[in-house]
């Protein structure tokens, strides 16, 4: 029984290890829970900036800014361009609102193939939120990004969840998706953003199928954020082999690049091959131990993390 306290200085945690070990340390059969009232404003607020590098710069300032938004993505231009392109068609004084507004960023000497789109949300009280939103306004400006409003926020509020059930509808028609996801330090993302692509496209080569992979920014840090991946392909004759392919192709190239092997998805069986190179050999030696101690007959949720 761990103690139901708001914080305590009794060591390396147990809670912490409790939770974070996928089941390998028991069942939890009873949490206390902390209630929070619910905010009294809740709005997100839709962005474009001219590029990615716009996008990141601005999303590190606001990292490292006095404001606190509950939500920071930032797609990048696959993502928003294929947002875009599966938005419900706009109609009347929408469409031509739309219409004029690509007008307005192609005579800024906007690429629109490059734009990124953004979601920030604020949340609190309404003094509280408003003064968030004018921290970031100004962040934004001073990076040429330009504010559309709430009603984007509220439909990607609103449909944030139907997603991940694009992966039944492509099955059905013969491709394959599925998500990765990493963190990294703001001086890597880059990087790591570029090397993903650059790997994700010499597997769907080496595999000798079609393929497209997008990435936004999901969570954001004062040290750096969460890049969170999305691939698709065309399958063949070997459905398991060319995900398998793929997929340890954008795993590797996280850890090449300076990323965590997952910052939220968790290791499991798929990403165990790559423990070792994210914690050290010395790392998975003490985690296999605590494992080994608290379970030797391996029975609680067997092989997941470390085998």
């Amino acid at each position: 029984m761990i103690r139901p306290v708001p914080s305590a200085s009794t060591g390396p945690s147990v809670r912490e290890m409790v939770v974070g070990s996928e089941g390998r340390l028991g069942v939890i059969t009873e949490v206390t829970a902390q209630v929070h009232r619910l905010p009294e404003k809740r709005d997100i607020h839709a962005y474009f900036f001219r590029n990615l590098d716009h996008g990141l710069a601005a999303m590190r300032e606001i990292a490292e800014s006095d404001a606190a938004p509950s939500v920071t993505r930032l797609s990048d231009a696959n993502e928003t361009g294929f947002s875009l392109a599966t938005a419900k068609e706009a109609r009347g004084i929408a469409k031509a609102a739309q219409a004029g507004l690509m007008a307005f960023l192609r005579k800024r000497g906007w690429n629109l193939d490059e734009m990124c789109l953004s979601f920030i949300g604020f949340e609190g009280g309404a003094a509280h939120a408003k003064r968030q939103k004018a921290i970031v306004d100004r962040i934004v400006r001073r990076h040429h990004g330009l504010g559309v409003g709430k009603g984007p926020g509220a439909l990607y509020d609103q449909k944030k969840f139907d997603t991940p059930y694009m992966r039944d509808l492509l099955l059905d028609r013969g491709a394959a998706g599925d998500v990765s996801e990493t963190a990294a330090p703001w001086s890597k993302l880059r990087q790591v953003h570029a090397e993903v692509y650059r790997a994700a496209h010499d597997a769907f080569g080496r595999i000798g199928r079609r393929g497209w992979i997008t990435s936004h920014l999901s969570h954001s840090y004062h040290s750096g954020a969460c890049l969170y991946f999305t691939f698709a392909f065309v399958f063949g004759d070997d459905p398991m082999g060319e995900y398998d392919t793929v997929k340890r192709a954008v795993q590797q190239a996280f850890i090449d690049a300076g990323g965590t092997l997952s910052h939220h998805h968790g290791v499991g069986l798929e990403h165990a091959p790559w423990l070792e190179q994210d914690i050290s050999p010395q790392g998975v030696t003490v985690l296999s131990g605590l494992l080994a101690a608290a379970d030797p007959g391996g029975n609680f949720n067997p092989r997941k993390i470390v085998v």
